[in-house]
């Protein structure tokens, strides 16, 4: 196969929207840490397209596959 999504970004983007659901879903407020998230899913991306080892498509891909599993178990939390 030709295309791979980016597994660093799957991983990282399933974290970050566990977090954004869990600060809904239990109403607190941690969006100094949601921040410190985006930096890191930038620090990431960033990373695998300067080793060369991913193109955009790929992250993004990887990031709607890390996002959209969250979206469809939030309905069913608790």
């Amino acid at each position: 196969m030709k295309f791979k999504a980016s597994i660093h970004m799957i991983g990282i983007s399933g974290l970050f929207m566990f977090f954004i659901a869990l600060s809904i879903h239990f109403s607190i407020n941690i969006n100094g840490t949601l921040a410190i998230m985006a930096v890191i899913i930038g620090a990431v991306a960033t990373s695998r397209l300067h080793v060369n080892a991913h193109n955009s498509k790929e992250l993004v891909m990887g990031l709607f596959i890390g996002v959209i599993p969250q979206l469809v178990l939030i309905p069913n939390w608790l």
